[in-house]
């Protein structure tokens, strides 16, 4: 028998947000501002605008698959960093929606998201020593005058020797998210964007 060496965890958030969200101008302790939400869904070419993206390649990957056409969901917010303290990790996550009006409005679609998710892990013996810790949260997109919900899944390698085994460890965890993502079978009846 394997032992399991990542996680998979899902908790709601009993707090909600609207989107579109305006950024913040007031520094986090990381260093960072918050830039807004930007709708890469319908303006593709922001993405080089999003400072969150800016040394990260693996996550500016999965940002571009998650609002190319083909796919059935778009990116809300992300954000990625390297911490050290008794070792490496790198940790952050990544927000997206269901782009479907009916899909974003029911809550067990994401139930399911997450579900499906703990068996691609095991199927295909994902090994890495990482959390993902999938988060739902209300929303209400102002723009489009719809009310439904979000999904972030944070994810936080475990203590790692290098940054660069740690930066490996979260490129491979954000992989392994775009492949199943790309699995899921998604019928739109009405695109939101």
């Amino acid at each position: 028998m394997n032992v399991q060496t990542y996680s998979n965890s899902l908790f709601i958030s009993e707090r909600g947000k609207v989107i579109p969200y305006k950024g913040s101008k007031i520094r986090r302790k990381d260093g960072n501002i918050n830039s807004g939400f930007k709708n890469l869904k319908v303006r593709p070419e922001l993405i080089d605008s999003i400072p969150e993206l800016i040394a990260d390649s693996a996550l500016k990957s999965l940002v571009r698959f998650l609002n190319s056409q083909e796919i059935n969901f778009f990116s809300i917010g992300c954000f990625s960093s390297l911490f050290s303290e008794k070792g490496y990790i790198y940790k952050g996550y990544i927000e997206f929606a269901f782009n479907c009006r009916m899909c974003v409005g029911d809550a067990r679609n994401y139930f399911s998201l997450y579900f499906h998710f703990e068996q691609f892990l095991r199927k295909n013996n994902f090994e890495e020593k990482v959390e993902f810790n999938w988060m739902l949260e209300e929303v209400q997109f102002l723009d489009v005058n719809i009310d439904g919900f979000s999904c972030a899944i944070f994810i936080c390698t475990k203590y790692c020797k290098s940054d660069d085994i740690a930066y490996d460890t979260w490129k491979k965890s954000l992989k392994i998210l775009e492949s199943f993502l790309a699995s899921v079978q998604v019928k739109s009846h009405s695109i939101i964007y």
